[in-house]
């Protein structure tokens, strides 16, 4: 047989299991066989795998494992009933194929370079019912920006897809499927595919992908898992192409559709090219994480989490920091094309007492009617001490700090008293104020975003009630030497001071 296609099986509606086998009896190719893997399903689900099986026609072998050992086991264990095919694939059991499915891709092989490891193509995305979810144009639009990329983007998003053809050959010099990255392995897998040879895209939709069923794989695990295990795997990759930036720039954003382009192309257009760029999306209900996600550019890591405050976007995109310094901002500030170089030389002639490097900043006045208005410049200063840093009541911008330390600190402070802390900026400052340097460079390599003033916001409100806190909070901890006294402007801190 030409092609060798393995089934893995878990939990499923029997309903799906007889639409998947059934899309495979209605294959057009016919030199294929089917090695079906049910990976410790429960009763029914096995059941249903051997009456839908009935109807096949073609070569094809049950391996019913009463364990559940994974997907990463199971394809392995398919596979290796497989040797004598050129070339493997392996599909879903609550997928549909197209009729074309494999002819489209054999009649594809046979014309590729033989250096072409693996073949993939568009799909249509399905809902538990069964129905498409987008338009044609549109759809096909959508599938042309996510696949159409470069091999080296591997490590930056699973762009490969749910249909796909890869040559045995690669397959075995690739190691076949690592285990250990467990409902990750199959991304894994694809960046060490793509080390044998060269891919390619075809530009038909032979696969239907069946997402947010009770059982899928993206309602169990969930977008932010799926985005998180993939980029662990990402990094481990990284380490061992020794892809080591000089300073990754960590991006926290919230529905900044408007504005995270700007944002993007101010950080990947940067003098100094060595960087990575971690994008933290935190629940975004706009365009946000596709724009992000869109980005033909390696350096990009970009992560989603599905709820919480900048602290904690901020502590999950620490753990995918390669660089030995941190730049920090917002999705919808931009820097100078010559911040990171300029922060970068600051940091590297000081020693290793100093862990933060600030600059000034520029405000942008956001009006809907006229656009983008040049505001002031705000200067950071230099701090003589921790308390001088306290009374500053500011944590400035851009800020660029030292990995090693944030990672002494533990990250971020999320909370404070049991609440989430909206304040961590200013916190953080403090921190790093106590036990270690800070210089600051006069210089505008920043520009922050401010909107239309309207009336104080509960964020707002809560921001300078948590402020008070940090302070008294912060004063604690250096041993009550002084007491703070708060000039206020309504609900707003304007000034503290110490007596």
């Amino acid at each position: 047989m030409t092609i060798g296609v393995v089934l893995p099986v878990y939990n499923q509606e029997p309903a799906y299991i007889h639409e998947c086998l059934g899309a495979m009896e209605k294959q057009v190719y016919r030199d294929y066989k089917l090695i079906i893997v049910i990976d410790g399903a429960n009763e029914e689900t096995a059941e249903a795998v051997y009456n839908a099986s009935s109807i096949l026609t073609i070569p094809y072998r049950i391996i019913y494992r009463k364990k559940n050992m994974g997907i990463a086991y199971s394809l392995n264990e398919g596979f290796s009933y497989l040797k004598d095919c050129p070339y493997l694939t392996w599909i879903s059991i609550d997928n549909r194929q197209d009729p074309l499915f494999l002819l489209t891709f054999y009649n594809h092989i046979q014309q590729a370079p033989e250096d072409t490891v693996l073949l993939y193509s568009y799909y249509w995305l399905i809902d538990e019912k069964g129905q498409r979810f987008a338009d044609e144009t549109q759809w096909l639009q959508t599938m042309e920006t996510l696949m159409n990329r470069n091999k080296e983007e591997i490590l930056s998003i699973c762009f490969v897809g749910a249909s796909f053809l890869f040559r045995q050959s690669a397959f075995k010099k690739a190691g076949g499927y690592d285990t250990s990255y467990g409902v990750v392995s199959d991304y894994e897998f694809w960046i060490r595919l793509m080390e044998q040879g060269n891919i390619q895209l075809i530009r038909h939709t032979l696969m239907e992908y069946r997402v947010n069923s009770a059982l899928s794989l993206t309602t169990i695990t969930g977008a932010q898992g799926l985005y998180l295990q993939s980029m662990k795997a990402s990094l481990d990759h990284r380490k061992k192409r020794k892809d080591i930036p000089d300073v990754t720039v960590l991006i926290t954003t919230h529905n900044h559709g408007a504005y995270i382009g700007k944002c993007l192309d101010s950080v990947l257009k940067q003098t100094h090219s060595n960087i990575h760029v971690v994008a933290i999306d935190i629940g975004s209900t706009d365009d946000t994480l596709q724009q992000i996600t869109n980005r033909n550019d390696p350096r990009v890591i970009p992560l989603h989490i599905a709820s919480g405050v900048k602290a904690e976007a901020l502590n999950a995109g620490l753990e995918y920091v390669l660089g030995k310094y941190v730049l920090e901002m917002d999705g919808d500030a931009w820097l100078d094309e010559r911040a990171v170089e300029t922060m970068l030389f600051d940091f590297e002639r000081l020693d290793k007492s100093y862990g933060l490097v600030y600059a000034n900043k520029r405000i942008w006045y956001d009006n809907p009617s006229s656009g983008l208005q040049k505001g002031p410049e705000i200067k950071g200063v230099h701090y003589t001490n921790k308390y001088h840093a306290l009374t500053g009541g500011a944590s400035h911008s851009p800020r660029m700090f030292r990995k090693s330390i944030l990672e002494k600190l533990d990250g971020w402070p999320a909370e404070l008293n049991g609440e989430a802390l909206l304040a961590s900026d200013y916190m953080m400052f403090l921190r790093i104020a106590d036990a270690y340097k800070m210089n600051w460079i006069d210089v505008v390599l920043y520009h922050e975003r401010k909107y239309e003033e309207e009336n104080i916001t509960a964020d707002q409100k809560l921001y300078n009630t948590q402020l008070r806190a940090v302070v008294q909070h912060q004063l604690q901890v250096w041993g009550n030497e002084m007491f703070p006294e708060f000039k206020m402007d309504g609900d707003a801190i304007v000034q503290i001071s110490l007596v």
